[in-house]
């Protein structure tokens, strides 16, 4: 969810206006990206089987639905190669999907109700919710890559309260691997990643 200056020139939270958390939330994970040293592209990361730059092109991809969606366009049937998305310049490709998805995100577009895995919502609903994915791999790619991630704190307490609802669905459906413990007194970011199969700790 990025696209540098284009989409950070649409903060707001207002009717018309793309939320400001989800820029935000781009903003945090497009700074994560842009520090991967040339030669950790294929570390592994914490979703299992998938390296760095497995994870860019994931979230690349992610952009690509929203800009296709904003467009009222039909998705693919199949998930694209994250290796293919992400390119040989994963921010380069990172920050021209973010560019065009910006563009798409007219006041009209984020009105639109769009068919979503737990039911329907407006785009901007839906983005309002998105901070989560990109939360979670913005630490998922930070891991990986040797990187230090402190995110902004509003969004984990906005993005946990969202998990700790939809958690049990998307564990259902194989979305997400199995909640880890966490100690007693835990962090907000530490009970999200909890949440979502990822163990804080490691």
């Amino acid at each position: 969810m990025r696209g540098g200056a284009a989409a950070s020139s649409i903060r707001g939270g207002g009717v018309g206006v793309v939320p400001e958390g989800f820029v935000r939330a781009l903003d945090g994970f497009e700074a994560v990206l842009a520090a991967v040293p040339a030669d950790r592209w294929l570390s592994p990361s914490p979703c299992e089987g998938w390296a760095a730059v497995d994870v860019a092109g994931h979230v690349t991809a992610g952009l690509l639905v929203i800009e296709l969606r904003a467009a009222g366009r039909p998705l693919p049937q199949d998930d694209p190669d994250w290796r293919e998305v992400a390119g040989a310049d994963p921010v380069a490709s990172w920050r021209a999907v973010r560019a065009r998805m910006a563009a798409a995100l007219t006041p009209e577009a984020l009105d639109r109700t769009v068919p979503l895995a737990f039911g329907p919502a407006t785009m901007r609903e839906w983005l309002e919710g998105y901070p989560l994915e990109l939360l979670v791999h913005t630490w998922d790619l930070a891991r990986a890559t040797g990187q230090v991630v402190a995110p902004d704190a509003d969004l984990v307490r906005s993005a946990l309260a969202t998990a700790e609802r939809m958690a049990r669905r998307v564990r259902e459906a194989g979305m997400v691997g199995a909640e880890v413990g966490v100690a007693d007194g835990a962090g907000d970011l530490a009970r999200l990643l909890a949440l979502f199969g990822r163990d804080p700790s490691v």
